[in-house]
Formats: C-alpha cells, sequence, structure tokens
C-alpha cells in the first residue's frame, strides 16, 4: 500500500489520539510503571492537543489508504538557554502496530526541513525508551542521549544503605544557606567537561549560588544534605512530580529527585546511596 507523508493539521487530531493511545500501551507493556490513563483514548487527546497548541506547532502525517499511520509533532522555542531550537515532545509521535518505525525517520525528514528553513539547527527529541526500534531509527539521524528520565518503585528498593562512618545526614534548614550555596557547582561543573561540553556562562554562577542557597528555606522541596562535620560533602533535593495532561511518563504520587551530587574527593563511599533510600 502507498504511504503518503502529508503536513499534519487539526482534522487528524482524532486518528493521532488513537495511534498515541495504542502506542502508550505497548510502551507501558515494556515499562510498567507508566501511568496507565494514557493508554485511553480521551487522556492521549489532552495530551496532543497540548502539544499541538504550543507556539510555532508544526507536524507531519503519514497516510495509508486514507488513515493515519503514523505522525510526528514539534515545536520550535527560542530562548536565551539553548537559543534557536525545535522539540518532538513525549506525546508528539506515535506509529500503528506492523507500521515501520523508520516511518518517523521520513517525518522527520519532512518536520526538520521546516526547521532548518526557519534557521532552526538544534533539534531535541523526547522518545520512549519502551520502544528501542525506534530509538535505533532516531540513532540513525545522528541524534544522541542528552537526558534519561527513569521510574524507581520506592517500595522495591530494600533497605536503606548503611551509615557512612563520619558522615552525617539531615534535612536542610534555614542557617544552611552557605552550605547549599557552596555545593552549586557540583553539577555543572561535571556537565562542562569533556565529553558534554555543557554551557554554564559566567554571568550565571551568582545566580545558580542564590538559588541554591533558596533550597534551605523552600517549602515546596525536600532538601538533604551530607555533612562531614561542618563541611558539605552531598545534596539532594526532591520536589513533588506533576502528573499534568502531557506527562505521559509520570505517574500519580510521584517525587522527582531534582538536584543531586556528592563532591568529588568524596564519591565512592556509598553516600548517594544512603541518602536517595
Amino acid at each position: 500500500m502507498t504511504i503518503q507523508i502529508i503536513p499534519f493539521d487539526e482534522n487528524l487530531l482524532p486518528q493521532a489520539a488513537a495511534l498515541l493511545a495504542e502506542r502508550h500501551r505497548r510502551d507501558r507493556s515494556a515499562l510498567p510503571h507508566l501511568p496507565r490513563r494514557f493508554g485511553e483514548i480521551d487522556a492521549a487527546q489532552q495530551a496532543l492537543d497540548i502539544v499541538w497548541a504550543k507556539p510555532h506547532a508544526a507536524g507531519f502525517a503519514s497516510m495509508e489508504g486514507g488513515r493515519l499511520s503514523a505522525f510526528l509533532l514539534g515545536d520550535r522555542v527560542i530562548d536565551d538557554q539553548r537559543g534557536r531550537s525545535a522539540w518532538v515532545r513525549n506525546a508528539g509521535y506515535a506509529y500503528s502496530a506492523g507500521t515501520s518505525p523508520d516511518v518517523i525517520r521520513d517525518l522527520y525528514a519532512a518536520l526538520g526541513e521546516t526547521w532548518v528553513a526557519n534557521g532552526v539547527f538544534t533539534h531535541y527529541a523526547l522518545i520512549s525508551l519502551a520502544d528501542a526500534e525506534l530509538l535505533h531509527a532516531w540513532y540513525s539521524l545522528s541524534f544522541g542521549i542528552e537526558q534519561v528520565h527513569a521510574l524507581l518503585d520506592l517500595t522495591q528498593i530494600g533497605e536503606a544503605g548503611a551509615p557512612i562512618p563520619g558522615i552525617d545526614l539531615r534535612r536542610a534548614v534555614s542557617g544552611d544557606e552557605p552550605h547549599l550555596a557552596s555545593m552549586s557547582d557540583v553539577i555543572w561543573r561535571e556537565q562542562v567537561k569533556t565529553p558534554v561540553w555543557g554551557a554554564m556562562m559566567p554571568e550565571s554562577v551568582s545566580e545558580v549560588e542564590k538559588g541554591w542557597a533558596s533550597l534551605a528555606t523552600d517549602a515546596d522541596c525536600k532538601t538533604w544534605l551530607a555533612m562531614d562535620g561542618d563541611t558539605p560533602v552531598g545534596v539532594q533535593v526532591y520536589w513533588p512530580a506533576e502528573a499534568g495532561n502531557d506527562t505521559l511518563h509520570v505517574e500519580e504520587d510521584c517525587i522527582h529527585l531534582g538536584v543531586a551530587g556528592t563532591r568529588v574527593a568524596e564519591r565512592g563511599r556509598g553516600i548517594a546511596i544512603w541518602m536517595t533510600q
């Protein structure tokens, strides 16, 4: 049967929602901790509506015999951190069972061309790890891994790690602002090294320090410090993970480990594991 690649339009959203729900059910067979509700068409439709409503959203569809067999949606973003970039969101793609994931390559060839024509040369795709064949298709286009987000069932991780001699683990409180500020470079100094070369502008360093210091009294998160006497050597910060209408990877009642780091000299002692548990 002949495959036709056409621009996506809102009339295809109902068919796309059915494909997304089908995709999510396949994903859950490999990653059962994923939210069940997006396997239903209504929830999938809500997620798609959010993707399609983003500024500068566009996409392409694969049609077979007048029916949608795959789609790829994305949006363009211009900001100070990443400049001009384009994004395929987690709810922005799906293909039907029996369709080769290589069709996503063809859809990206069409969608990416429109981005490049608008001067957008940095493209990101948020893809479920449940679909190894689809990941291979993206890798074959020279996409790489920047971040991996994982789900963990805390009831299955066993007993907490043993206390570390000489290390005190406690919640951060008012007065710990200097301790947290001193730890504010523990992540970015690693990320700017080879082979990541993540950007940290000199003018941003002081703002990062202030942001970390504010965690001491931030009521929206739980901040843990590992202390060696009066010296902080590790930190972990947890926030509630919001299960929104387009967060296909977030279950209800999740927490998000958003900040974690251990000083280089203290690594290998089990501090991070003890803090996590």
